[in-house]
């Protein structure tokens, strides 16, 4: 759940570092972060790297499964929902519905959430859903720090350097009629 919570946010906080010019709306932002994180989903399938990750449906109306249980996504308000993809049950979550006993969590779903003034720091929440919709379980991503720069400061490599040489300065010969200067 953190990975893929992980991957949800970085391309959230990519779409607010890329979208800063004065012709960019609240609905551009929204949908190019939701273009974004869905592509990153099927970007990281295709990848094979992550056996436990399988796209089911890669429409507009996604569903990818994590170890076999499908799952849906959308940035939304985690204690408030609006969206479709929140509140409505894909065909792809069904048979796992119908198999579920009540009270149990069946459907899930990721919602990324910047709270409702949509000015907080974006936190990724899996909600789990019984058979009846009723919210019966919630997970909340934490530990998911946007990197700035290294964690540690790297030393640079020494560098051999010779011994000065140390000489007496010589003083110009008392007989010739200059004065004696400090300089060489």
């Amino acid at each position: 759940m953190n990975v893929v919570s992980s991957w949800f946010l970085e391309e959230w906080r990519a779409t607010e570092d890329d979208m800063v010019r004065d012709t960019d709306t609240p609905y551009t932002r929204g949908t190019t972060r939701f273009g974004r994180q869905k592509q990153r989903i099927t970007l990281e399938y295709l990848s094979g790297l992550h056996p436990w990750l399988k796209v089911e449906n890669n429409g507009l109306d996604i569903v990818f499964s994590i170890c076999g249980i499908p799952c849906r996504f959308s940035n939304d308000d985690a204690d408030s929902p609006k969206k479709r993809a929140v509140l409505e049950v894909h065909q792809f979550q069904i048979p796992l519905l119908e198999e579920a006993e009540p009270g149990e969590a069946a459907r899930f779903v990721f919602v990324i959430d910047q709270g409702a003034d949509e000015m907080s720091e974006p936190r990724v929440v899996l909600l789990g859903f019984s058979q009846s919709g009723q919210e019966v379980c919630r997970w909340t991503s934490g530990g998911i720090f946007r990197k700035i720069g290294e964690a540690k400061p790297s030393m640079p490599a020494s560098v051999e350097i010779k011994k000065p040489l140390i000489t007496p300065k010589r003083r110009p010969a008392a007989d010739d009629g200059a004065e004696a200067s400090a300089g060489p």
